[in-house]
């Protein structure tokens, strides 16, 4: 019977063994995590609402945060009402490119955080240092999607936001 039990007890504690415990392939995640942080990035300038919205948890912890005038927005009311004013005044989508660059990112079992840095790439390839952009992310039925938005200018930071001649 000790032996029944010691066996049973090794294998409870070998990694991915656990009952109700999988292995995370946290390189797949943090690939999939990038992928919506650039889908809600590309629709925002795109001006693509409803592609935008898929890519949030929308209820009531959802939070957008921006340093500047800005401001707060609590809750998926808020934010959604926000948006449709911003797109209402500003339907045309932007020639802007966006790219994120030097992403740090955490992956627990059903949520992440991701902080990177945003650049502006011009029409006439001249590239500026954007935001830094922090966020978290929830797992909902198997998907990614973004709980808090934060964007942190880097002129009220005390940060660079300069043009560069060499590419992000």
């Amino acid at each position: 019977m000790k032996k029944i039990n010691f066996l049973l007890l090794t294998v409870l504690f070998i990694p991915g063994c656990i009952p109700g415990e999988e292995t995370i392939d946290i390189e797949k995640e943090k690939e999939a995590i990038k992928a919506v942080i650039e889908a809600e990035s590309n629709a925002y300038y795109s001006r693509d609402m409803e592609q935008q919205f898929s890519c949030f948890l929308q209820d009531e912890t959802t939070t957008i945060v921006v340093s500047g005038e800005e401001g707060l927005y609590d809750g998926w009311g808020k934010i959604s009402e926000a948006y449709q004013g911003f797109y209402e005044d500003s339907p045309e989508a932007s020639n802007l490119k966006v790219e994120n660059k030097n992403y740090k990112i955490k992956v627990y079992r059903d949520c992440a955080w991701a902080v990177y840095d945003e650049y502006y790439v011009y029409a006439n390839d001249s590239v500026r240092t954007g935001p830094r952009e922090i966020r978290f992310l929830e797992k909902v039925d198997d998907e990614w999607k973004i709980v808090l938005l934060s964007l942190l200018s880097r002129e009220n930071t005390g940060g660079e936001d300069t043009e560069e001649e060499a590419e992000p």
